[in-house]
């Protein structure tokens, strides 16, 4: 009987700190402007386990905080060494008198997310010159035929559903596709006048898009900033571009949806070749799979591994990544890769690790749709799994130090928070997340996600009061 009474005292104990720390956090969210607001809060000691802060736990729109569970699935599902590879071939047969290539160039994607990416410039900067090379060295000098691209890797252009209209056209709603190209986004560069309410001037577009017909009606503002926005449907050339940025600009580049990557990088690759002097007279088409004869592998394009592809994918939130990562979990859970599938994989992974799936509704990887939503508890608790897992450096690595690096590089510099705080980030209107690892004052490391939904504050705001919660657990 001794030995119950601690035991029970200890309990008691916990629960009372619990119940402070769930009263302490409720009174930083008693503001007016916080009234129609829904926030979760949930927070574990990352070594014992023991629940340190726990809020009313309601399922709440994530933003970017979703792409802790692509990245925790990916690792294990995938592995923290797989590739992603690009393949060159031809088909048809080469004349070594004349080096013509009676037949075909093929690209086949393989779905590789960071292909020609500007995260990896120096994996990818020598990619189409040693295509070429390979080329001539088995005799190639002139192609009769055409620039195939195989797209049967992922059969169409995913955009996941719940992407708003004022989204897709936009950098960060750029789409996967078996052939990814440049971050599947191209730039704007724009003048302005010194002058407020004038119409801009579009200079040059990088990379190149032919055909592209790009309405604009961009004006200058006094307003600092990018406050523009893109409109324009997947493959199609005319796109639309609205909003405003600063006056006095020379060179003010905004960054949009590539229309056809595939198509793009393509022409990159045609321009290179002929370049060096290759000769080619064809079209460049995209095929399905089967639509060309037996094909001879030429040269590959291996990806960096994913260790390495998850740094910029959580650091700079990049959700082209995270889709094209959670098509690659459905093809490898079920030979399908779709966003359906992946997400269909997400449930299977929570259902195998014992995480809590209780209003668990997964929409995408990257968290853009506002249907995601979760509890922070289910967030917490994917993040224990990996923190117990060999993956835990790797996860760690990934994930933005406050007032250092990534998403957090300017946020909570000069507080006790500053390099304490690793965490991912999420945010959209009226949406602001945070979960990662919180070293506190005393010394431990607590495992915590935060969540908020339909407030009335300025970013400013939602900022100090993110700031608030993680000193109350800071404080713990």
């Amino acid at each position: 009987m001794r030995t119950i009474f601690p035991i029970i005292l200890l309990f008691f104990n916990t629960l009372i700190s619990v119940y402070a720390q769930k009263n302490e956090v409720a009174s930083l969210f008693s503001a007016e402007k916080l009234k129609t607001a829904s926030y979760s809060v949930y927070a574990i000691d990352a070594n014992s386990g023991e629940r340190i802060c726990s809020t009313d736990q309601k399922s709440l729109s994530t933003a970017s905080v979703m792409k802790l569970f692509t990245t925790a699935v990916a690792l294990d599902l995938l592995g923290p060494d797989y590739t992603f590879t690009t393949s060159l071939f031809y088909s048809g047969n080469i004349d070594p008198q004349s080096g013509t290539l009676a037949g075909n160039l093929i690209i086949k994607g393989g779905g590789d997310p960071a292909f020609y990416s500007s995260f990896f410039q120096d994996h990818y900067k020598d990619c189409f010159e040693n295509w070429i090379l390979q080329m001539k060295k088995n005799g190639i000098e002139k192609i009769s035929g055409n620039l195939l691209i195989d797209l049967s890797f992922i059969k169409s252009y995913e955009i996941p559903g719940g992407w708003g209209w004022d989204d897709i056209g936009n950098y960060y709603g750029a789409g996967v596709s078996a052939l990814s190209y440049h971050d599947n986004q191209y730039e704007i560069h724009f003048s302005s006048a010194k002058t407020e309410g004038v119409q801009t001037v579009i200079g040059t577009v990088y990379p190149e898009i032919d055909a592209l017909k790009l309405e604009n009606h961009v004006h200058s503002s006094f307003l600092a900033g990018d406050h523009t926005i893109v409109y324009g449907a997947p493959g199609s050339n005319h796109q639309t571009i609205e909003g405003t940025i600063p006056t006095g600009q020379s060179d003010f580049i905004v960054r949009a949806a590539m229309p056809d990557p595939p198509l793009i990088a393509a022409n990159a690759f045609l321009k290179k070749m002929k370049e060096s002097g290759i000769l080619f007279s064809g079209i460049i088409k995209e095929v399905p799979a089967g639509d060309h004869a037996q094909k001879i592998l030429l040269a590959i394009q291996d990806s960096p591994l994913l260790k390495e592809l998850i740094v910029p994918l959580n650091k700079e939130s990049i959700n082209v990544y995270a889709e094209h990562l959670l098509c690659e979990i459905g093809r490898k859970s079920s030979g399908e890769p779709t966003t359906k599938m992946g997400l269909k994989a997400y449930h299977r992974y929570c259902a195998e690790e014992g995480i809590d799936t209780l209003g668990f509704f997964p929409a995408d990887g990257s968290g853009l749709s506002r249907s995601n939503s979760l509890t922070t508890k289910t967030l917490v608790e994917t993040l224990k799994h990996i923190y117990d897992s060999k993956y835990r450096e790797l996860l760690v690595n990934a994930l933005p130090i406050a007032g250092v690096d990534g998403t957090l590089r300017n946020s909570f510099k000069g507080t006790v928070l500053e390099k304490n705080v690793t965490a991912k980030t999420g945010s959209m209107e009226r949406v602001r997340s945070l979960a990662g690892l919180l070293h506190t004052r005393s010394n431990k490391t607590l495992l915590f996600a935060v969540i908020i939904n339909n407030f009335d504050l300025k970013s400013s705001e939602s900022s100090k009061l993110l700031e608030s919660v993680l000193l109350s657990l800071y404080n713990e």
